[in-house]
């Protein structure tokens, strides 16, 4: 009787070649990483109305979608206020300044890349006024 020794066959060296091929390209990249030509989107959430507080605005930050008005309004313990864009708004009509008795302004109707409006708010709360820096973010549009 004879024994002959049998060797592997070629199937497994193929496999053993294809995962150290995976290994080496794609399937090892860092999550979060987009592949090129591919977007990622994120849907978010529009704001229409910021509530004025003695020391502070709520949100501090707020997404102005197309054609939405913004309001502002006093909260409990502001006697009044005044809001300041300087020489950019992100309002269709161009209001740059105003104060708690015109503080509703519509906004475009079509932005474009994605922009961010500081302002500052003047608060007055009794004898004290105090100056707080939001913002308005719009745009994101291709």
């Amino acid at each position: 009787m004879r024994s002959i020794h049998a060797r592997l066959s070629a199937a497994p060296w193929c496999a053993l070649a294809l995962l150290v091929m995976l290994g080496a390209t794609s399937c090892g990249k860092p999550p979060g990483v987009v592949p090129p030509g591919i977007r990622k989107t994120k849907t978010l959430n529009c704001d229409t109305n910021v509530v004025v507080n003695p020391n502070k605005v709520s949100p501090d930050s707020v997404y102005l979608c197309d054609g939405d008005t913004l309001s502002w309004s006093k909260g409990n313990g502001t006697d009044s206020f005044t809001i300041d864009f300087g020489n950019r708004t992100p309002f269709s009509d161009n209001a740059t300044k105003f104060d708690d008795q015109h503080a509703s302004h519509p906004g475009q109707t079509q932005y474009g890349a994605l922009d961010v409006y500081r302002y500052s708010i003047t608060i007055k709360s009794g004898p004290n006024s105090t100056t707080v820096d939001p913002q308005v973010v719009t745009g994101g549009n291709p």
